[in-house]
């Protein structure tokens, strides 16, 4: 009786290295570590193996992208164009931007500094820019003169230069970038604006 081959095994294997390598990948990436040799050591394969999976770093930062696509929450823009009041527009558009911000943390700079080199990491790129932008429309008021400013305090370079250069955690930036957009942006009543986190800590401490 001839027995039959089940390459079940196989492919479940096979499928299973590759997503080592995707994992491996996007750890290095978020690091800012985009070379072969140490993400086949960190994925535990041989380079020859880790080449027969992605055979340039174009179709690895293709399939990275997607699988971290794949974990995103998008900000529902008209949700957020929708909310009533600047002072709650601008802390929920913030704070979902920020949580953008957190989430593309290592990719966005790896993207910035790869984006000449791979049309993928440059398609990223301007999505991200492109939702900083939207973020920023919606916040701002029409032919508002401080739009600029807006727009760069809205930069993932902006947040980036908190988290590190400024030592804030990712709730303190949220809130200093709050407190100074509703500084900035007119119609907001100053004296009584506080973010949620704000006022529920306030709260808890009476």
């Amino acid at each position: 009786m001839v027995r039959q081959y089940d390459s079940s095994r196989r492919k479940k294997a096979a499928e299973q290295t590759r997503k080592d390598i995707l994992q491996a990948a996007l750890k290095l990436h978020w690091e800012g570590i985009t070379g072969f040799e140490p993400l086949a050591r960190e994925a535990g394969c041989s380079l020859a193996t880790l080449r027969k999976y992605f055979p340039s770093k174009e179709t690895l930062f293709q399939n990275c992208t997607q699988t971290f696509a794949e974990t995103l929450i998008m900000p529902d823009l008209d949700a957020l164009g929708a909310v009533t009041g600047a002072a709650d527009r601008i802390e929920q558009s913030i704070s979902e931007l920020c949580r953008m911000h957190e989430t593309f943390f290592g990719y966005a700079w790896l993207c910035a500094h790869q984006r000449d080199n791979s049309a993928t990491l440059d398609e990223v790129m301007s999505g991200y820019e492109g939702l900083a932008d939207a973020i920023a429309g919606i916040v701002t008021p029409a032919d508002s003169p401080k739009a600029p400013l807006i727009r760069g305090l809205l930069d993932f370079l902006s947040y980036r230069a908190l988290r590190l250069s400024g030592r804030l955690s990712p709730e303190q930036a949220r809130e200093e970038l709050i407190t100074t957009l509703q500084q900035l942006i007119p119609g907001v009543n100053h004296t009584t604006v506080q973010s949620s986190s704000r006022r529920d800590q306030n709260h808890g401490n009476q």
